[in-house]
């Protein structure tokens, strides 16, 4: 353990808040994580080689399985160790700190200083070019203000690294602890032995249980403390004795081991120690494996089948061969028949644990990365400060430098909270003990395979990108590129070429002009018919559940028409024609309301009906087919003159019901009617206006105007054209239009009032207004 592998939680000073079974662990091997020194999990090989010395299975098993056993075993055990250096290790809060405060002071005085100088002196030049001879004062003090605030926060880092980044990544340290606590035990409280009790559970179930399967065959028997066999315990317990006897005894009194050699170990000495090391794993042994696991593999006190009172003798009860007894099938599987088995088990062990190593292995990996990553941004200070004099890029540069050094520092989090989630769902599928042991491997192994493959997609999002992203490259030359300033002089060398030069589009820009625009209208001629589709069916809807009251005055007028009927005939028999024909006029109009009535309400449920069905199907009331249809219809309105049109049927475009229209007074009628023609007027505009974009428009039509920016400017452009043709043909835009551009409305009516005073003007005189330009149109005036 003199190499670094051994625990740091067994040698910080966290060790006080490990867990008793932690404790024990680094009192008896050094490893919190293992009860046991890593050796002793080695199976033990017991085969008879015969005069020969040597077999096929015993070369099998010595020079192939066990060698690869091993290999997992402190491949398992040096990657714990590295994921706990991943929480212990500080690089921003140690001793190294002063070495990095002494580099950035020197940097700051051979590099930065000298620099800095021209760097304001460039700056100020641009401050006084855009302040005083673009006039941008607000805009200059701005930058100017922003740009002191970033070189202030710069020379702070500079000038006490520990104080701030140091401090930022000790809390990031503790809060990443707390963190993985939180996930994996619901309490972020006593993070040391929260993460040393999942590196025991994460070592347990990775190398201990499968160890139970290599030595003996049996995960149940050897993992149980209810099945803990007495004659072991015994055999455990009389070689503790032993073994502690043989520690500081002299030259005279020495005892004979299981080897049957003079043993005598110095107290205090090494030998002394894995006496009493084994000595308390002996006696403190509630499994079966625990009793094989305190002694060293194939040493005589666990392997040896000819000494009385060895572990394998009791196990195989006697020491004659084949074994006997209870425990016979645990003793046979390290003999020449359990060879197959143990090759078998150890290649579904290792694929599963190798899942494991890949995953765990690249946590561990990105979190000393994180570490080291945070190191190097916060030594690239000194020329991050320069930045922010520099222009735009400048500061976007210093502020994707401080995101960087942020991330990395708290890197840690995000990655602890993952690797929390890993470790509880091993932990919850590994507690499933009803399913069998090798059950559990499998979906354990599912879990790691899976989770690593997926790396990207679920541990991606913490480097600040998005899953699946490919970006890579060294921060400090992305933060060297947007120092270049040729390439900002290229940009606004193309920008200004772009303003100064425009040309006209090509066919094929035209054409997707074109059909952008042509999407656009077909967009607002669909939104009328849907909005009176709409209407419709809240009408339908509002007489459905109006039925009851509809059905009741119903039945009234029936009664009422049985009464005229009846008085008409009385009226026959006594001979009064002139009663008997009012009385007949008057049951054929009670009649026709009847019918009228009765009509419109089955007319509305067979809307309702369909409506819920078109619901069910595509989420709205309406399906495509009746969009067309009213599209239709509307179409054939705007081409008629005003004289002719079905201004009842068209008044839902207008947010009327027939039934409202038909209700209104004379003047009412007049304003839903404008409204109406304003709407008409407008779908008959709307292609119009699409071709005058596709001919009038400007630019090249590349990758930029298909982003957000490019798609609003085009929409802007294709209203304004659509609401001067609105304008020469004597309509104003309809109110369903006004709604949609508030913002747009609210600015321009903010600068109009910067302008000029404000003017209002009533409903009616625009009303008024608007039919006078209606009359010059009609009258040919006013055309262009």
């Amino acid at each position: 353990m003199g190499n670094g592998l051994g625990s740091p939680l067994c040698h910080n000073r966290g060790e006080a808040e490990l867990s008793t079974a932690a404790t024990r662990n680094c009192r008896t091997s050094g490893f919190e994580a293992a009860q046991a020194p890593t050796g002793n999990y080695a199976f033990d090989v017991h085969i008879n080689t015969g005069w020969l010395g040597a077999n096929s299975d015993t070369l099998e098993q010595d020079y192939l399985i066990s060698p690869v056993w091993m290999a997992l075993v402190w491949i398992v055990h040096a990657l714990i160790v590295a994921l706990e250096w991943c929480y212990t290790i500080d690089l921003l809060n140690s001793s190294a700190m002063s070495g990095v405060a002494r580099g950035l002071r020197e940097a700051q005085a051979t590099f930065t200083q000298p620099w800095l100088v021209i760097a304001l002196a460039v700056a100020a030049v641009l401050a006084l070019y855009n302040g005083l001879i673009r006039r941008r004062v607000a805009e200059t003090l701005g930058q100017a203000l922003l740009m002191g605030a970033m070189m202030v926060g710069g020379l702070w880092v500079i000038a006490n690294p520990t104080g701030t980044v140091g401090a930022l990544g000790q809390w990031a340290n503790q809060a990443s602890l707390g963190t993985l606590g939180a996930v994996t035990d619901g309490t972020p409280a006593h993070p040391n032995r929260t993460l040393a009790d999942s590196m025991r559970g994460l070592f347990n179930g990775v190398v201990a249980a499968p160890w139970c399967y290599m030595e003996f065959g049996d995960v149940g028997w050897c993992g149980n403390p209810a099945r803990l066999d007495p004659r072991l315990r015994a055999s455990g317990l009389a070689t503790a004795a032993l073994e502690q006897v043989q520690i500081g005894c002299g030259a005279s009194t020495g005892t004979i081991s299981f080897g049957g050699l003079t043993v005598c170990a110095a107290p205090g000495s090494a030998q002394a120690r894995v006496l009493n090391q084994s000595v308390e794993l002996l006696r403190g042994a509630r499994t079966n494996g625990e009793l094989f696991l305190a002694l060293p593999a194939n040493g005589p006190a666990r392997n040896s089948i000819s000494a009385s009172g060895s572990l394998f003798n009791v196990l195989c009860g006697g020491k004659e061969e084949p074994c006997k007894g209870p425990t016979a099938a645990q003793a046979e599987f390290r003999t020449q028949s359990g060879t197959a088995a143990r090759l078998g088990g150890l290649f579904l062990i290792a694929i599963g644990a190798l899942g494991m190593v890949l995953l765990i292995g690249f946590i561990a990996l990105h979190l000393l990365g994180a570490a080291i990553i945070s190191l190097f941004y916060l030594l690239l200070a000194p020329a991050a400060v320069i930045a922010p004099a520099l222009g735009d890029g400048g500061r976007a540069a210093f502020r994707g430098w401080a995101a960087r050094l942020l991330g990395a520092v708290m890197a840690k989090l995000i990655y602890s909270f993952l690797l929390g989630v890993v470790l509880m769902m091993g932990r919850i599928l590994m507690g499933l003990g009803a399913l069998g042991w090798w059950t559990q491997w499998l979906l354990v192994s599912a879990l790691w395979w899976g989770a690593f493959r997926h790396r990207h997609q679920v541990l991606g999002f913490a480097q600040g990108t998005s899953a699946g992203s490919r970006e890579r490259g060294v921060g400090g030359l992305r933060l060297a590129s947007r120092l270049m300033p040729a390439r900002e002089l290229g940009r606004a060398g193309r920008m200004v070429r772009r303003k100064l030069s425009p040309y006209a589009p090509s066919v094929e820009q035209r054409r997707k002009r074109a059909q952008a625009g042509l999407e656009r209208a077909k967009a607002g001629t669909d939104e009328q018919a849907q909005r009176m589709l709409e209407r419709e069916h809240r009408d339908a809807s509002a007489t459905v559940q109006a039925a009851p009251e509809i059905q009741e005055r119903l039945s009234g007028e029936r009664a009422q028409l049985e009464r005229v009927r009846s008085q008409r005939g009385e009226a026959l028999t006594r001979g009064e024609e002139r009663r008997a024909a009012k009385l007949g006029h008057r049951a054929q109009r009670i009649e026709g309301e009847i019918a009228s009535e009765q009509q419109a309400l089955n007319m509305a449920r067979q809307v309702v009906k369909a409506g819920e069905k078109a619901q069910g199907a595509t989420g709205k009331t309406h399906t495509r087919e009746q969009v067309e249809k009213s599209n239709r219809f509307l179409d054939a309105q705007a081409a008629l003159p005003s004289s002719v049109r079905d201004y009842a049927g068209s008044a839902g475009i207008a947010g009327y019901s027939r039934k409202q229209f038909e209700g209104l007074d004379g003047r009412g009628k007049r304003g839903a009617r404008l409204e109406i023609d304003r709407e008409l007027a407008l779908r008959k505009e709307l292609n119009a206006t699409a071709k005058d974009v596709a001919v009038g428009g400007q630019g090249k039509l590349g990758r930029r105007d298909r982003s957000p920016i490019s798609q609003h400017r085009m929409d802007r452009q294709f209203d304004s054209t659509l609401q001067e043709r609105m304008g020469e043909g004597g309509y104003m835009m309809p109110s369903s239009r006004e709604t949609r551009s508030k913002l747009d409305t609210w600015l321009q009516d903010g600068r109009a009032e910067r302008r000029s005073p404000p003017v209002r003007e009533s409903s009616v005189m625009r009303d008024a207004r608007e039919v006078a330009m209606r009359r010059k149109r009609q009258l040919g005036k006013g055309r262009r």
